[in-house]
Formats: C-alpha cells, sequence, structure tokens
C-alpha cells in the first residue's frame, strides 16, 4: 500500500515510508505533525491507497510455471497466479482498510 496526503491543490503527495497505522506512522516519523516541501500536515491527513504491486509477481510465477510445464504449465500456472494475487490483493486491502480506519 502507498500513504499519501493531498496538498493545497489535492493533488496525492506520496510519502517514502511504510507503517500500519497512523500511529506506527507517528513513530516513525517522530511526531504527529511533519512537513512536506515546507507545508506541515498531521498524521490524521495521510491516507492509504493500493500498490500495483502485486500484479507483476502473480503474472511472472504463472509464467514460469507455464514455461516449464507447457500447456498444463500454462493452465496450472494461470489458475496459480490469479489465486496468488487475488490473495494478495484481499490482503493489501485489509491493511488499507485498517490503516485508513486508525486514530491519530
Amino acid at each position: 500500500m502507498k500513504l499519501y496526503i493531498k496538498d493545497i491543490n489535492e493533488n496525492k503527495r506520496y510519502l517514502n515510508v511504510a507503517a500500519e497505522s497512523r500511529n506506527e506512522l507517528a513513530q516513525k516519523l517522530g511526531g504527529a505533525y511533519f512537513s512536506v516541501d515546507g507545508t506541515t500536515y498531521h498524521i490524521s491527513q495521510v491516507n492509504a491507497e493500493k500498490s500495483n504491486d502485486n500484479t507483476p509477481v502473480s503474472t511472472v510465477i504463472g509464467g514460469a510455471l507455464g514455461l516449464v510445464g507447457g500447456m498444463p504449465g500454462v493452465l496450472i500456472g494461470g489458475v496459480l497466479g490469479a489465486f496468488l494475487g487475488n490473495e494478495a490483493d484481499k490482503k493489501e486491502s485489509a491493511a488499507i482498510d485498517s490503516f485508513n480506519r486508525s486514530l491519530s
């Protein structure tokens, strides 16, 4: 998942930090307030959204199995890749919901 704040123009500004909750984020940032390009924000202004990192991993796994196993490998690899990608998406969605519901 990616963490972001919205600047004064409503543009998303992504943070280069990972945290499971706003409290953890405050610990990593050294407090509840932090500055981005001279503007001060509070951790309550930080939100999480889906990153698109899971799809390539599933595709590589499915493709590798397809290369090794021929046509049966392609079918098994496709199913396995879809399953792994779906599970990763579910896990990331739960983490996003947890972060966005966390209190600051």
